[in-house]
């Protein structure tokens, strides 16, 4: 419950600071748990400004296992946020076993067929309908988490309007994407970063959370940092948010493998 399980490092090319740094900021403000999920590496050269290189990946598991070593105050988990790609499958599927993750987060920040490099944040379809663009991401999310790769749904309203929310316009497809995702035995992601940009809450949206509980999907917080300062980043608050759910469950990870947590107790 006191856990932040999605931190990046310099190797992305998009952020900054050591890797002992994350780790110093969450003992800090006292953080029991953390967990660096760089991105991925691609095939085909894909997307290569913002994620590491393969020949990298060793050197960054690497690394962690070394600070598991010299940080024993503080559990370090190994985890990486892989995206889904049409295509990619049978590359992710390699990949993810080739290491000992404790985590993987789905991503979806692609779609393909998309323009301008199939890059979610830049869509334009003049022709379509905020609701079609936004099933169309959704559409992709669930063909990634029915690919049984991943643990983790990552920021899953990340596409979403400033003027309409995923859930306002797309209730039906949302529900079985959670649906899909607890078939997976998987957990939802609350990731504060989105408080960081101009969409200006978290995602997914918190009106999401009574549909989480229900579906008894168990939730993890993940800040996002791509900077040591923003470990842990409104988890205080966060913690209170979600207070008025008393049933929702917590997430911890180790070697992919799923416990969730209630009242600080383990119960499966």
């Amino acid at each position: 419950m006191n856990a932040d399980y999605h931190i990046h490092t310099k190797l992305c090319k998009h952020a900054r600071g050591e890797m002992e740094e994350y780790v110093e900021q969450a003992l800090r403000i006292g953080l029991k748990e953390i967990a660096f999920t760089d991105h991925i590496p691609l095939p085909d050269n894909f997307d290569t400004a913002h994620r590491m290189a393969y020949h990298e990946l060793e050197g960054y598991v690497n690394k962690i296992q070394q600070l598991q070593k010299s940080y024993p105050d503080i559990i370090i988990k190994t985890g990486i946020e892989a995206d889904f790609y049409d295509g990619f499958e049978d590359y992710l599927y390699q990949t993810l076993n080739r290491f000992q993750f404790d985590l993987v987060i789905m991503a979806v920040h692609f779609v393909k067929g998309w323009g301008k490099s199939n890059w979610a944040f830049s869509y334009y379809f003049p022709d379509k309908s905020l609701k079609q663009i936004y099933s169309e991401y959704l559409q992709a999310v669930k063909r990634g988490i029915n690919t049984g790769l991943f643990n983790i749904v990552g920021h899953l309203d990340l596409i979403k309007s400033e003027d309409y929310s995923v859930l306002e316009l797309n209730e039906n497809e949302v529900k079985d994407i959670l649906q899909a995702a607890k078939e997976q035995n998987m957990a939802v992601e609350l990731n504060t970063s989105g408080l960081c940009k101009s969409i200006n809450e978290i995602y997914p949206n918190l009106n999401m959370l009574p549909m989480i509980a229900e579906k008894d999907l168990p939730i993890t917080f993940g800040s996002d940092a791509h900077q040591p300062e923003r470990v842990g980043f409104y988890f205080n608050e966060l913690r209170e948010d979600i207070a008025v759910y008393p049933s929702l469950k917590y997430a911890r990870f180790e070697n992919r493998q799923i416990n969730t947590i209630l009242q600080n107790k383990i119960i499966c």
